[in-house]
């Protein structure tokens, strides 16, 4: 389609972020509407990691994504004057030694996901950590403060009068004074994406913010569960991952569970971990891991979809978002076929 003269974004996370800052770096006029309701992005922890643990394999794409997020976020960073990008490398306990052979044989050897692993001896570690089986490192991780980005950017453009409170829906079609809306309402799109035969999944995960008795170290710790140190010298602790729950609800029985899978590998205290905060939300994700972006169907050729990035959205967002606005420009003429919205057998053009 030709350069729109302004394109509406639907959504204010993590991705209508991203959305608003490409077009703004690249010049082009747009508007922000949000509806003001919860979203995943005010809970998200943020976390970027290459690997994946359960086989220890590399991410999708994993060193190219990571390398545009650092580099698009600290742009970012500072044009706003804050600090979104915290480097924090995760350690990770091994559950047994059929896992501890298979991570030592990758790190030391040629495979795509040697480059990101290190390997660890008891030295090594935290002394508030227990390994029986030892433990790894993945020293390119970390976490973006997602809440900070979200929120100093929204003041941004509402500074500027290009934020506004106000819902939209598929059926209110592109409103009077646009050409292009970019949906970035994560699970909020998953009835109109329904329309074109397209699953947008819900998946319910909750977070603790923590403050140990003793110290845990300045580094991740994960044993499927993970403890993330912040700034203040708290942790947060997470997290959940629940398909049989659809509100972003708190469930009473979480914490406990939590709290047992972190300290499970931390040395005894006298005293437990204290809760200093309980969140929830829900995370859009599709039934390959893989988001939904770009033109979803040429009868409503005004409407590109921007959403479903599951637990990764800051290592792949800068680059889904660069996708959408180059389809969106004309500069290429549809999103990769693995993010496409016609992967789904269900799909249809309605």
């Amino acid at each position: 389609m030709p350069s729109p003269r302004r394109t509406l974004i639907v959504g204010d996370g993590l991705a209508g972020a991203l959305v608003a800052w490409e077009l703004h770096h690249r010049g082009l006029a747009f508007e922000q509407w949000s509806d003001g309701g919860p979203a995943a992005s005010d809970v998200a922890a943020g976390m970027f990691n290459p690997v994946s643990f359960r086989r220890i394999l590399a991410q999708w794409n994993a060193k190219v994504q990571q390398e545009e997020a650092q580099t698009r976020f600290q742009q970012i960073e500072k044009e706003l004057g804050i600090e979104l990008w915290h480097r924090v490398p995760i350690v990770r306990i091994f559950p047994d030694e059929a896992y501890a052979e298979l991570w030592n044989e990758r790190a030391e050897g040629d495979h795509e996901v040697s480059e990101f692993l290190e390997t660890l001896t008891s030295s090594d570690l935290h002394e508030s950590v227990i390994a029986p089986f030892g433990a790894g490192r993945i020293p390119n991780a970390g976490w973006l403060d997602v809440p900070s980005f979200t929120r100093a950017s929204r003041e941004r453009w509402r500074s500027q009068g290009d934020w506004q409170l106000q819902s939209w829906k598929m059926a209110d079609g592109c409103p009077d004074g646009f050409d292009a809306v970019i949906d970035c309402r994560g699970v909020g799109a998953a009835n109109d994406l329904a329309l074109f035969g397209l699953e947008l999944r819900r998946n319910h995960g909750e977070v603790l913010n923590i403050q140990p008795s003793e110290d845990w170290g300045q580094e991740t710790v994960n044993n499927v569960s993970w403890a993330l140190p912040l700034p203040d010298g708290t942790y947060r602790v997470g997290s959940t991952y629940r398909w049989d729950v659809v509100e972003p609800v708190c469930l009473e029985e979480t914490p406990a569970h939590l709290l047992e899978q972190v300290t499970r590998v931390r040395c005894q205290s006298d005293r437990e971990p204290q809760i200093m905060q309980h969140q929830a939300g829900l995370r859009p994700s599709c039934f390959d891991r893989r988001p939904i972006l770009g033109q979803v169907s040429p009868k409503h050729p005004y409407y590109f979809a921007c959403t479903g990035w599951g637990t990764r959205g800051v290592s792949i967002g800068p680059t889904m978002v660069r996708w959408v606005v180059q389809a969106l420009l004309g500069e290429i003429s549809e999103v990769p076929s693995e993010v496409h919205p016609k992967r789904f057998r269900t799909f249809t053009e309605n």
